[in-house]
């Protein structure tokens, strides 16, 4: 933005040299960028951040440099222009579109070039003089911030003026004599027949003010701001007018505009006011009063500020202030300040006005707090972690938001979901109720570069009305690492045994299996896992169809989720350690055929109760289905290990408890030797 020092100089005198006011305001947050003669007069360039629409105008910064610098401000008096009976035809089709439209109609009015001093005002912000009446428009959107448009009132059809989307094909000349192309996403203001401008962003040549104009119709209107951006970016226009628009103006300031504009047209074109319509849609939002504290300030900012001066910066700046107890006020934003919202702003607004670089420098006062934090969720889960990177998996961080589409493609569609109301996009829409639309995204990803065996695991939050909860999910596909029978595909009866073996190595004991579902699942290969009675996880296949959606070309997928918060509350493990036998063991290799219905658990379960006190380790080594194997069995291979602390075992001796084992497995479980 363009600042002329001259024309400031009509409403507030800083006292101050270019360079100590350029300082100043940069400082305050008003970044002056660069500073150049134009004639006369010194220019200010200005840049301002979007939040600030307000100072976009020569009335905002003297507002600004009157607070700051504590001199008076000087504003002219506004005539004041009521609606009239007799109405000039509004139809505003969408009130989200356009809040509120004045329409002011002036009679009689004589075009002529502007006086001199209005072009030197012009011409020092880089607009070009047109004539008196499109002059004073663009003089009052520089002066007031308030985007205005005149129209040649007898070149408006039917004398009708209708705030409408463009029509699909439509066309308009704009003012700078190229024809555009207008579609649906862009709104017009238009008459009975055409569009006459481009609402907000350029008017047309159809209705535009010439030397022949006798009848003016001013606009002075509040357009949604986000309309005028789509606009402007996808006709590659962007005006003075636009740039407004695309920031936000002041509701109230819709009025005020309105009348300065009148005021000087009458005056420089000797017309006068007929008709005046103000049509409203929506009305401004109510401006809620903040309850500041002298202490909020001196806490935020670690120095003191008087009162005093606390009320002279606000009041300077628009803010209205009451008491509200010792040293502690009410305070309403001004109409123009739609980014006021918390305290924190109003505090802004005060170290702003005293500047940064004068607060005086002071250690905070901390108040030392002793807060307990329990050390058991981050022991649990660093526990985890270890013993999972000790059986090959890796970890994957990934974000806890998705869309609905992934739910849909996991097979987890209808689950409950908490959805944000401002997201960015729809892949971004919903926080996750699981993890696993996260790791098939991840698994994607990796099948498509290439690779076809992996193993991950990721500890991250579900969400859910009013709840969210730390949860481990682990994924597994391919094939296992390498050894003597060459490659094997990973199965389900690995996956649980994996899975129970990394919570046993994390001090998490006591865990059962039992039947269960889970979304996303083959419910035919999916059980829950149970700790004293109670389902904390699932795991299991993921169905063919869901890694069918995911773009995943491996047949066996495995997945699990665990509540990790139903471990945190579990007491410490007590941790035993028992020395390594110096004797050595004796390993036996079984081979079983089993019915599909009886777990490993319990296999393993039977062959603890007839260890004989010396059975120290089981391994699942294989589990395969096939040609030799009967329908409704599958076929199990796991070693035994048998060792004592205090002897060297005799053949005979684990022969013995070897066959017991075997015994009980044929007799107990059904099985069959192979």
């Amino acid at each position: 933005m363009r600042l002329s020092i001259n024309w400031l100089k009509h409403y507030v005198d800083p006292k101050l040299s270019v360079d100590e006011l350029a300082h100043r305001l940069t400082m305050a947050g008003l970044e002056v960028e660069g500073v150049h003669a134009a004639g006369a007069d010194t220019v200010l360039e200005l840049e301002i951040t979007p939040n600030r629409p307000d100072v976009l105008s020569v009335w905002g910064m003297s507002r600004e440099i009157a607070a700051m610098t504590g001199k008076s401000l000087a504003l002219p008096r506004v005539k004041a222009y009521k609606p009239t009976k007799d109405k000039i035809s509004i139809a505003i089709e969408d009130k989200k579109d356009c809040g509120r439209y004045i329409a002011t109609l002036m009679e009689g009015a004589v075009i002529a070039p502007s006086p001199a001093e209005t072009v030197r005002r012009l011409s020092a912000v880089g607009l070009r003089p047109v004539n008196n009446a499109v002059d004073v428009t663009n003089f009052v959107l520089m002066e007031s911030g308030q985007p205005l448009h005149a129209f040649d009132y007898d070149k408006i059809a039917e004398g009708r003026i209708i705030v409408r989307r463009a029509k699909t094909g439509e066309r308009i000349v704009t003012i700078d004599g190229i024809e555009r192309k207008l579609d649906p996403s862009i709104l017009v203001i238009a008459d009975a027949h055409k569009p006459l401008a481009i609402a907000g962003v350029m008017g047309g040549t159809c209705a535009q003010i010439t030397s022949a104009t006798k009848n003016i119709l001013l606009e002075s209107a509040c357009f949604d701001a986000g309309l005028v951006r789509r606009a402007s970016r996808a006709l590659g226009l962007q005006s003075e007018s636009s740039y407004r628009f695309e920031r936000g103006v002041d509701f109230e300031g819709v009025l005020l505009g309105a009348n300065r504009a009148t005021d000087l047209i009458c005056s420089l074109t000797n017309a006068r006011v007929t008709r005046r319509t103000d049509c409203f849609k929506t009305v401004a939002a109510s401006r809620r009063p903040l309850v500041v504290g002298v202490g909020d300030i001196e806490g935020l900012l670690g120095t003191r500020i008087a009162p005093a001066k606390i009320k002279m910066f606000l009041t300077s700046l628009g803010f209205t202030l009451r008491p509200s107890g010792k040293n502690i006020f009410r305070v309403t934003p001004p109409s123009w300040r739609g980014d006021i919202k918390t305290v924190a702003d109003i505090v802004e607004e005060v170290a702003r006005m005293a500047g940064y670089d004068r607060l005086s420098e002071g250690l905070p006062v901390i108040k030392a707090v002793n807060i307990r934090v329990d050390p058991r969720p981050r022991a649990v889960k660093e526990a985890v972690a270890r013993a999972l990177v000790a059986h090959g998996y890796l970890e994957t961080v990934t974000y806890s938001l998705m869309g609905q589409n992934d739910l849909e493609k996991t097979g987890l569609a209808g689950t409950p979901v908490l959805a944000l109301k401002n997201y960015l996009s729809q892949e971004y829409s919903i926080l996750r109720p699981s993890l696993l639309p996260s790791m098939l995204a991840v698994a994607a990803m990796n099948f498509g570069h290439g690779q076809k065996s992996m193993r991950f695991f990721e500890m991250g939050k579900r969400y859910f009305e009013g709840a969210e909860r730390w949860t481990l999910a682990i994924l597994m596909a391919g094939k296992r690492d390498r050894d003597w029978r060459d490659d094997r595909e990973y199965d389900v009866e690995v996956f649980d045994l994996g899975l129970e073996q990394v919570l046993r190595q994390a001090g998490i004991t006591g865990v059962d299996w039992g039947k269960g579902t889970y979304g996303g699942l083959d419910p035919d290969i999916t059980a829950h896992l149970k700790l004293n009675g109670h389902a904390i996880g699932a795991l299991g296949r993921v169905l063919g169809s869901v890694l069918k959606n995911w773009d995943i070309g491996i047949p066996d997928v495995y997945f699990g989720e665990i509540d990790l918060e139903a471990l945190f509350i579990l007491p410490k493990p007590e941790v035993k350690y028992s020395p390594v036998s110096v004797f050595p063991a004796m390993r036996r290799d079984v081979s079983i055929a089993v019915r599909n219905d009886v777990p490993y658990a319990r296999i393993r379960d039977l062959c603890l109760q007839r260890d004989g006190g010396i059975l120290t380790g089981m391994h699942l080594i294989e589990q395969y289905t096939g040609e030799k194997i009967q329908s409704g069995y599958r076929g199990l291979v796991f070693s035994l290990t048998y060792q004592s602390n205090d002897r060297t075992l005799r053949e005979e001796e684990v022969n013995a408890v070897h066959q017991n084992i075997l015994d009980a497995l044929v007799h107990d479980l059904g099985a069959t030797l192979r």
